[in-house]
C-alpha cells in the first residue's frame, strides 16, 4: 500500500508543474507561488485544535529556519517553471540529496557512506546526459547549459536551499510532530510570499482572480501531494519516500514531451533517470 501513496506523491507534483508551466503564460509566477500554500494551510489547519502541540527552542529554530528558505525556494521554484522546460528543470532536484550529503553531516553530525558517493557520481552523470546536445563538439556545453539557462539555474539554487531547508524540517519535527510543523510552515511561507509581494509590487487581485481556477488547480495538487507523502510516511522507511518523491523529475520528462510539445525527450529520460538511480543509491546509503 505505501508503495502507491508514494508513486501517488510524483504524480501529484509533476501535473502540478505542467499547470504551472502553461498558468506562467497568463500570470505572474509570484502569484503561484503563494496559491500554491494556501490550500494545504487550509486543510491541515484544523488539525492543530486536535493534536498535542509542543513548543521549545529546537522546535522554533527548525521552523523558522525551515520556513524562511522555503519563502525564497517558493519564489523561485515556480520563476524556474517560468523560464525553463519543465524536463530540464524539475529533474534538478535530484540535486538535493546530493547536497543533503554535505549539509547533513555539518548541521546533523549524520555520516557519509560509499554508496552515497557512488549516488553522487550518477546524478552528476545524470545531470550532464539531462543537458547533453549531440550538435554541440563541446564535452563541457552541457555544464554551461546546467548554469546559462535561468530555469535550471533558479532550480539548482532551490535544490542547494533544500538541502538546508530538509535538516530544518528534520530538527523541527523532531520536537513537536509532522503535522505541527507542516501547518506552521506553510502559514510562514503564505505569510512572507504575501508580504513580498505586497511591499515590491503591490496585489493585484484583478490578475489573481482571472486566473482562480488555475491557482486553485495548483494548491490542490500540493495538498494531495503533501497528503500522500505524509501517508506514504506513516507506512515505510523515509529514505524509500524521499526516493520516489524525486521521481517528480522523471514523470515531468514525459508531460513536458506529451502535453507541452517540449523535446530531446531521449536525453532528458536517459538524464532523469540516471539522477534518479543516484538518488536511490544515495537513500540507500
Amino acid at each position: 500500500m505505501w508503495l502507491i501513496f508514494a508513486l501517488l506523491n510524483p504524480i501529484s507534483e509533476a501535473i502540478r508543474s505542467v499547470i504551472a508551466k502553461k498558468l506562467t503564460r497568463n500570470i505572474d509566477s509570484i502569484y503561484i507561488s503563494l496559491a500554491n500554500n494556501v490550500l494545504p494551510l487550509i486543510f491541515f489547519f484544523p488539525a492543530l485544535f486536535f493534536i498535542d502541540l509542543k513548543f521549545n527552542l529546537n522546535f522554533f529554530i527548525g521552523l523558522f529556519g525551515s520556513g524562511l528558505i522555503n519563502i525564497a525556494t517558493a519564489i523561485l521554484y515556480m520563476k524556474a517553471i517560468e523560464k525553463s522546460d519543465i524536463s530540464k528543470v524539475m529533474p534538478m532536484l535530484s540535486f538535493t540529496p546530493l547536497f543533503l550529503l554535505v549539509t547533513s553531516p555539518v548541521i546533523l553530525g549524520e555520516t557519509i557512506h560509499l554508496l552515497g558517493i557512488l549516488g553522487i557520481l550518477f546524478v552528476v552523470i545524470g545531470s550532464y546526459l539531462l543537458n547533453l546536445d549531440l550538435s554541440k563538439n563541446s564535452i563541457f556545453e552541457p555544464f554551461k547549459g546546467l548554469l546559462r539557462e535561468k530555469g535550471t539555474r533558479y532550480m539548482l539554487i532551490v535544490s542547494f536551499l533544500w538541502s538546508f531547508s530538509a535538516n530544518f524540517d528534520k530538527l523541527s519535527i523532531q520536537n513537536s510532530s509532522i503535522l505541527q510543523h507542516i501547518i506552521f510552515v506553510n502559514i510562514i511561507i503564505v505569510l512572507g510570499v504575501w508580504l513580498i509581494i505586497y511591499f515590491w509590487k503591490g496585489i493585484d487581485f484583478g490578475e489573481i482572480k482571472r486566473e482562480i481556477k488555475g491557482l486553485s488547480l495548483i494548491s490542490f495538487f500540493t495538498t494531495l501531494a503533501f497528503i500522500f507523502h505524509m501517508t506514504a510516511l506513516s507506512l515505510t522507511y523515509v529514505a524509500y519516500v524521499v526516493s520516489f518523491k524525486r521521481m517528480s523529475g522523471l514523470i515531468a520528462v514525459f508531460l513536458g514531451y506529451f502535453l507541452l510539445g517540449e523535446g530531446k525527450i531521449k536525453e532528458r529520460f536517459l538524464g532523469s533517470f540516471v539522477m534518479f538511480i543516484g538518488v536511490l543509491l544515495i537513500a540507500l546509503s
